[in-house]
Parts: structure tokens; sequence; C-alpha cells
């Protein structure tokens, strides 16, 4: 769909659901209601997020906060990439095109970006990462609480870092990063994503 085209529809309809959209027009229908300070079309574009809605209207209430997110969006569309368990799609130009992994290679991916988020101390991004059963227990404050207390976490992220460099065994809805000692790292697959499950 070209995007005068949608411009169009958007301006009739802000709201509408339209399972259809295309990567890049929900990122700009999102980055596009936010510069607009329309919080509720903007959240009704996310996943709900960790915090709620109340915390993203409370969030996004400052037009400086809301206008800068529109541009770190926009900006990342134009090398936004669309994941599923066995597909990459990244784009090229104004097209898509299938990025050729190995199956590994996706869960070794969202391995190292929440590995990546700890090291950061981007606690809202690693809680993001966690499958639901841990999400289910913990919040961002926690999971940092947690980390910070633990006296083995820094141990732990060290063997799950290595454990990027090892022979990944990928099942049905799981992958598996062997650490020795009947010991792994656990990530399982969620809604076409795999999600942090076990540390070791």
């Amino acid at each position: 769909m070209k995007r005068t085209v949608l411009t169009g529809l958007l301006v009739l309809a802000p709201a509408c659901a339209t399972p259809s959209r295309e990567p890049v027009s929900v990122a700009e229908a999102y980055a596009r209601a936010l510069d607009e300070g329309r919080l509720q079309d903007a959240y009704a574009l996310t996943t709900n997020g960790p915090d709620g809605e109340t915390a993203f209207l409370e969030r996004y209430s400052d037009e400086a906060t809301r206008r800068e997110r529109a541009a770190a969006v926009r900006s990342s569309a134009e090398v936004l990439e669309a994941r599923a368990p066995a597909l990459t799609l990244a784009r090229s130009g104004p097209d898509w095109r299938v990025v050729e992994a190995r199956p590994a290679d996706v869960p070794r991916a969202a391995l190292r970006r929440f590995l990546d988020a700890s090291d950061a101390k981007d606690w809202k991004t690693a809680y993001g990462l966690l499958a639901a059963p841990l999400r289910a227990r913990y919040t961002p404050e926690r999971l940092k609480e947690d980390f910070e207390r633990e006296p083995l976490s820094k141990e732990r992220l060290r063997r799950a870092r290595l454990a990027l460099n090892t022979h990944v065994r990928v099942g049905a809805g799981e992958a598996v990063f062997p650490l020795g000692d009947e010991r792994a790292v656990l990530l399982v697959l969620e809604d076409g994503e795999y999600r942090v499950l076990a540390l070791e």
C-alpha cells in the first residue's frame, strides 16, 4: 500500500484497526499519533507494554517526550526488521527482503538482546524479553533489585554470554543453550518470539 493512500485512510479513521497494515505503516501511525497528542490512538497500536496504559499516558503527557519518541520510531523504521521463529525480514530501501539465517540464529539474537539490556541496566527492556511465567513474578524494578542483590547474578550473565557461542538445541517451542553440569539457558517461544525462561 502506498504511503499517500495510507495517509488518507489514517486521516479518515485514525483509530481504526487494520490488521493488514505492514510494519512501517504501523510505526508511522504510532509516531503520528504521538506527534498529534492522540495518546489513546498511540496506545492502541502497542502490545500494552509492561507498565500498562496509565503509565504510558503519563509518560507521553509531556510534548517533548512524545516528539522525541516519535522521531526515534521514524528513524528506526528505516532499518526495521520483522521476526518470526524461522524467519527475519529486513527493510532494503522501500522493499522487504528475507534475511537468510540458521534456525539457531533467532534464539541466539534474543538471548543477546536480553544480556545486552541487563549489562546496560535497561531493566524495562530486559523485563520485556522474559517469558510470561517470569514476567508474572517480576516487574522491571524487582528484576533490577534481584540482579543487584544476588551475588551470583554477574556470574550467571557471564556464563549465559559464553553460552551464545555453544551449540543451540532448537526444539518444539524452545531453544536450549547448554552450560555443562546439566545446566542450561532456556528460551521458549511466545507469540512468535523467543523469550528467556531460565539462565541456568
